[in-house]
């Protein structure tokens, strides 16, 4: 038999309770066998002990692309376990986890947040013999199977490339996309998902340079690597068929209907990651929400300028307190020469408030979530930007707010990144 190299040999991590001991070590030595390397499968049967095991699980889930959970009625109840499905959610919404499938030892109850993943297991809820099912797993994980369901790899797109869709169909509805939104460069696709055609936009990206800015009030250097941003924030239309798709409908979501190119309002930042992780599934593009440095260096350039377009404050180039306007306005709307009029009457000729990477709508509009924690002790997310309610001050590109990631503000909403998953 001839061992795959290191560089095609695919990297599972398989979860299980003790208890299905006899079924799951069939069903590893079965997919081992046919893989042809020992290596390639992480399995636990010796009961390593809390300390040990739980830094052994957290290592090998860093280095391994495919998951597969074997379900049983003592599996689904297992703390174990199910930490383990949610680790490897997590790390497949980050872009290093490729697949998750769930293989049934046992006829159990499939927990409903799962049911969107595959499984292995015949059409009446019994289970394949360890054997077949192995055989079954392995054709999800592997590129050349008939079978396999496999996305293309995560990685992140080289600068100046768009994402492309995995699937291009018939372009989304005209009234879901509006002609102003793709006269932007926001592009709508349709896929198929379980036999439902399912709409989705892909937004126009900036390239951000590798590189070191200059970072905080405080300005101290942060180099990072390339990544590409949204130009604008998520907008009504986008997040629409995040909705139409199953997913629950934000605050007063009929009236921000009614303002398909606004930034939506209303989501929590877990709302804001679970949208991230959907548009990966659709695109097969590390999509997530940008680090507070990944933000900043967007919004200010590698100078350390104070807005993005500059060190003094503008209100003709960014919708903030000052300018009276009492509520979000159409992303991209300040671009050089338009002429706006705002509530007092006054007739003003608005200027680009686009930072160095052409990036737009970062000073104000609406507080964007970013994946980092406020410090390590605590869950709470930083929020930047500022937004129409909030004054100059506010909107500065060093500024930082936080709120806890479950609340919900019509003042803030968010931005995406599609770059490799954050290190560390």
């Amino acid at each position: 038999m001839t061992t795959p190299s290191s560089d095609t040999l695919p990297r599972i991590f398989v979860s299980h309770n003790h208890q299905d001991n006899a079924y799951c070590r069939e069903f590893v030595l079965a997919l081992r066998k046919e893989i042809g390397n020992d290596e390639a499968v992480w399995y636990d049967e010796d009961n390593l002990g809390w300390g040990k095991l739980r830094r052994e699980i957290d290592r090998e889930l860093a280095q391994r692309q495919h998951f597969i959970a074997i379900l049983s009625p003592t599996a689904v109840a297992s703390d174990w376990v199910n930490d383990e499905i949610d680790a490897a959610i997590e790390l497949r919404r980050r872009g290093s986890m490729q697949t998750i499938q769930f293989v049934i030892a046992l006829p159990c109850e499939m927990p409903p947040l799962l049911s969107n993943y595959k499984r292995v297991v015949l059409p009446d809820g019994q289970p394949f013999s360890a054997v077949e099912a192995a055989h079954k797993a392995l054709a999800v994980i592997r590129p050349t199977a008939p079978t396999s369901t496999i996305p293309a790899p995560l990685v992140a797109p080289t600068p100046t490339q768009q994402p492309q869709p995995r699937l291009q169909m018939p372009s989304i509805a005209s009234n879901h996309l509006p002609q102003r939104l793709a006269s932007l460069g926001f592009t709508g696709y349709t896929t198929q998902v379980n036999d439902k055609l399912v709409e989705y936009i892909v937004p126009p990206l900036c390239d951000v340079p590798a590189g070191p800015f200059l970072m905080d009030d405080d300005k101290h250097s942060v180099t990072l690597p390339a990544y590409q941003i949204a130009r604008y924030p998520v907008t009504v239309a986008e997040y629409a068929c995040f909705v139409r798709a199953g997913y629950a409908e934000p605050v007063g979501w009929q009236t921000q209907l009614g303002n398909l190119d606004h930034p939506v309002v209303s989501v929590s930042w877990h709302d804001a990651t679970a949208y991230a992780a959907w548009l990966v599934e659709r695109t097969g593009q590390p999509w997530r929400l940008p680090s507070e440095a990944e933000w900043e260096k967007a919004a200010r350039g590698s100078d350390g300028r104070e807005y993005p377009w500059g060190n003094h404050f503008d209100q003709n180039r960014c919708n903030t307190h000052e300018t009276g306007i009492g509520g979000t306005t159409p992303v991209g709307s300040y671009v050089a020469g338009r002429q706006i009029i705002f509530p007092t009457g006054e007739r003003q000729t608005l200027q680009s408030g686009a930072s160095p990477y052409e990036v737009e709508d970062l000073a104000g509009n609406v507080w964007e979530w970013t994946e980092s924690r406020y410090d390590n002790s605590t869950e709470n997310r930083v929020l930047r930007g500022g937004s129409w309610n909030d004054d100059a001050g506010v909107a500065r590109a060093a500024y930082r707010d936080v709120n806890l990631p479950v609340v919900v503000d019509d003042l803030v909403g968010f931005r995406l990144v599609c770059a490799a998953p954050i290190s560390g």
